[in-house]
């Protein structure tokens, strides 16, 4: 009854990919809104994808076309594989300055879901459970590796992208994405953040913050 319903909604949509693309945000808000609630109000072990399903209003195959798993949709977008879309992306990028590609390809990968306060606040209280914290770094792990493989292989292609030509490609992508990845965590969880600006400018700030205060740094 509930895949009837998600193929009637798509065909209403028609050819346009505007409406089709808040669908699909919308959708995925829903999934992450009740997963992130229902989890908050039990707990990670005891919350099942069916009861995610029924409290969004989605099938089973819905779910999965959104998340791989149900840490996918507790944890947030950013725990999930990148497409084989969103590589090529990456990898066939017009520009040269490669930590605006590495900031805009975040940027493209969050905006997959709603940046929500509550749904945000939601999940510091989750993670605060030492389990659920386990599962979200191991994912994390997951996603860092790919993305430093990911970056190797773009300066392995474009070596006059480096900015320490020096460096081994590999090595050079490690430091790239964990300041990066540190850039966009305080800028989605510093006590301070302005949540009024968009993603992307409170990546950029967290980045130069990072970059000022480790010129005064001393061992």
């Amino acid at each position: 009854m509930q895949e009837t319903k998600d193929s009637e909604d798509d065909s209403l949509l028609g050819s346009d990919l505007g409406l089709r693309e808040q669908k699909r945000i919308a959708t995925k808000h829903r999934i992450e809104d009740a997963a992130t609630r229902l989890v908050d109000e039990s707990s990670f072990d005891a919350v099942t994808i069916e009861q995610i399903c029924e409290a969004a209003g989605i099938s089973r195959r819905t779910f999965f076309n959104y998340f791989s798993a149900k840490e996918g949709a507790v944890i947030g977008a950013t725990s999930e594989p990148l497409t084989a879309e969103q590589r090529e992306d990456f990898l066939d990028a017009d520009g040269s300055n490669i930590l605006h590609l590495m900031v805009k390809h975040i940027e493209q990968h969050l905006n997959a879901s709603h940046q929500d306060e509550v749904i945000h606040e939601r999940r510091q209280r989750i993670f605060a459970h030492p389990d659920v914290a386990v599962r979200a770094m191991a994912f994390r792990k997951e996603r860092s590796q790919e993305t430093m493989e990911l970056i190797t292989q773009r300066l392995t292609e474009h070596p006059e992208e480096q900015l320490n030509p020096e460096l081994d490609p590999g090595t050079e992508a490690m430091l790239l994405s964990g300041f990066v990845r540190e850039a966009t965590w305080m800028a989605m969880s510093r006590p301070d953040r302005d949540c009024t600006l968009p993603m992307i400018d409170r990546i950029y700030r967290s980045m130069e913050l990072i970059k000022n205060y480790t010129k005064g740094l001393e061992w």
